[in-house]
């Protein structure tokens, strides 16, 4: 455990640094608003997902709850909102690093999950949670469902 949390500190505290840094690059390049933001978004995930996927672990970014993409395009949206109000490099990089850490470090700690995307028009779900498309399904034959892979054919013994 402590070396998870340690682990999770450490990150928390490089996402925000990262963020920033692309926001600045971006900004220094001549990018517009929107490319600086994507930049803040993309160093820290790529970085994170090469960290993970040589570590054999499932990379963040696909683990429900992390908030690791959303904390990274918030603090480069910071920094980008302190950079275009005229704030000095040397504040606004600490006030966006800042709000970053302190929003990853609740959602920690609170344990706040990332929403879920809705589900599509005609989705019913069983008992055991199992996704059902019911209508597209209504009234197909049984070897129109083995052919979609819908139907378990039984064994022969």
């Amino acid at each position: 455990m402590f070396r998870e949390g340690l682990f999770q500190f450490v990150t928390s505290f490089a996402l925000p640094w990262y963020a920033v840094v692309g926001a600045q690059t971006g900004a220094d390049v001549g990018l517009p608003v929107v490319g600086s933001l994507v930049l803040a978004v993309v160093g820290p995930t790529a970085g994170r997902f090469l960290i993970d996927v040589s570590c054999g672990v499932p990379p963040k970014q696909f683990v429900r709850g992390e908030w690791f993409v959303v904390i990274a395009a918030l603090t480069g949206a910071v920094w980008i909102a302190l950079d275009q109000a005229g704030l000095p490099r040397g504040a606004s990089a600490p006030l966006a690093f800042l709000v970053g850490f302190a929003v990853r470090l609740t959602a920690l700690y609170r344990g706040w999950e990332e929403p879920l995307a809705a589900e599509p028009a005609g989705v019913y779900r069983h008992d055991d949670g199992r996704p059902f498309l019911g209508r597209k399904i209504a009234g197909k034959s049984t070897r129109e469902l083995r052919l979609l892979g819908l139907t378990v054919e039984p064994d022969d013994q």
